[in-house]
């Protein structure tokens, strides 16, 4: 007895000495610190509700054609029974069919497009936009879908998931998209998001490497190593090649575009913000420039890129860091079948000059959005959309879009640049 329980003593010190400094930092980000009782609002000047918005993950501007487009799951109840991407997989036969969702941020009216030649289930997650720079008015659309496995059996030892990649295309202005295809592969493990970098080849995370269960969440506790970053090539109709690119980043996540071709990486549950530059078509390694780190969860990073830069002497381009207040009780708030417990949100803002290594030391991320789930549920998006000046009377605004995997809708709230941002 004596014995085993000086080694245990010695066990936990070694563990605890190792493993003190990620899980110092775990309590802060996943939100420990911050209980829901007295969580303080920030909003901007006035909130819009996007209707038909229902447990939308991801989000992304189309520059070329003004609108915003999204991949929704539609069903609440849905969506927190079987949704892989957080661990939920109780109910594969109750696989939703979410749908791609285009939003007018003029109108704030919502629009689901009809999907041809695709039946579902559509279990939706992280896109992203591919538009070729001979045609602005295509836009290839890749989305995650989470399907159930149907080779799983209570006795096999097949992933409940055989998660893949949706390939559709849509022309702007119509109110279709066409499925292409079906992407699989075995490197698809647990796929989180895309950057679509043609319509034939694109980077996925993988965010995971445990897709359930304890070790999923010790995977986020001590920040491991386990996650990868692979990189697909789509050869034909039936056929991919992939391969891993990056796996030094714990729990990778969102995917975005910085200025100038430079990849944005969150580590998630790690509050981190990676900048990176990806090798030509025949070498396409990913190497890391440098970091910034937030004290709240980074899901789906993006850029903004402010149109109006300059006309007051001041440019508003910058990082948005969306995600989650409180991860701690995530997994079990996020499968409440009313969907009505409180998930806390926070958006943070980075100034461009953080992207560049010399100038992301001097960087703190801002506050400029947080939300204890009574106006939105749980972000995982942000993106931001300008006002013209000149029809706004010369004020520098813009309207943010927030919106949340598990969250009943999309909400947009405008914000004063000189306040938020500066």
């Amino acid at each position: 007895m004596g014995i085993s329980l000086y080694v245990t003593l010695v066990v936990v010190g070694v563990l605890s000495a190792l493993l003190y400094t990620p899980v110092k930092r775990g309590v802060v980000v996943l939100g420990f610190l911050r209980p829901i009782e007295s969580w303080q609002n920030v909003h901007g000047i006035e909130n819009r509700v996007i209707e038909d918005t229902v447990a939308c993950e991801d989000l992304h501007y189309h520059e070329p054609s003004g609108m915003l487009y999204s991949a929704c799951g539609g069903d609440l109840e849905k969506a927190a029974t079987w949704f892989p991407g957080a661990g939920s997989l109780g109910h594969p036969e109750n696989a939703g069919y979410g749908s791609l969702v285009l939003i007018n941020p003029k109108t704030f009216k919502s629009q689901k497009l009809t999907l041809t030649g695709f039946e579902g289930p559509f279990v939706t997650h992280g896109i992203s936009l591919y538009s070729p720079p001979s045609d602005l008015n295509t836009v290839y659309i890749f989305a995650i879908n989470h399907l159930p496995n149907p080779l799983w059996t209570e006795s096999s030892t097949e992933p409940k998931a055989a998660s893949h990649v949706e390939l559709f295309v849509h022309t702007v202005g119509s109110d279709t998209a066409k499925h292409l295809q079906s992407i699989s592969h075995p490197l698809i493990r647990t796929p989180n998001d895309l950057l679509a970098l043609s319509e034939r080849e694109f980077l996925v995370t993988n965010d995971h490497y445990y897709r359930h269960g304890t070790m999923r969440l010790l995977e986020e506790l001590i920040q491991a190593k386990w996650a990868n970053l692979v990189h697909v090539r789509i050869n034909n109709a039936t056929n991919a090649t992939a391969a891993i690119i990056l796996d030094s980043i714990p729990n990778n996540n969102g995917l975005g575009w910085g200025p100038n071709e430079q990849i944005l990486i969150s580590a998630a549950t790690g509050g981190g913000l990676y900048f990176a530059r990806l090798g030509g078509e025949d070498n396409r390694t990913l190497s890391v420039t440098h970091s910034v780190q937030s004290d709240g969860i980074v899901d789906n990073p993006h850029f903004f890129s402010d149109p109006w830069a300059g006309l007051d002497g001041k440019d508003y381009s910058g990082y948005l860091l969306p995600g989650l207040g409180r991860g701690v009780g995530f997994v079990e708030d996020y499968q409440d079948p009313t969907g009505k417990a409180p998930l806390a949100s926070l958006v943070y803002y980075l100034p461009a000059s953080a992207g560049k290594a010399e100038g992301s030391r001097k960087q703190k991320p801002k506050l400029v959005f947080s939300d204890n789930g009574s106006a939105l549920r749980g972000a995982t998006t942000a993106v931001i959309v300008a006002i013209d000046p000149t029809t706004n009377g010369g004020k520098r605004e813009g309207w943010l879009f927030v919106t949340g995997v598990i969250a009943p809708n999309m909400l947009a709230t405008r914000i004063d640049f000189a306040t938020a941002l500066a």
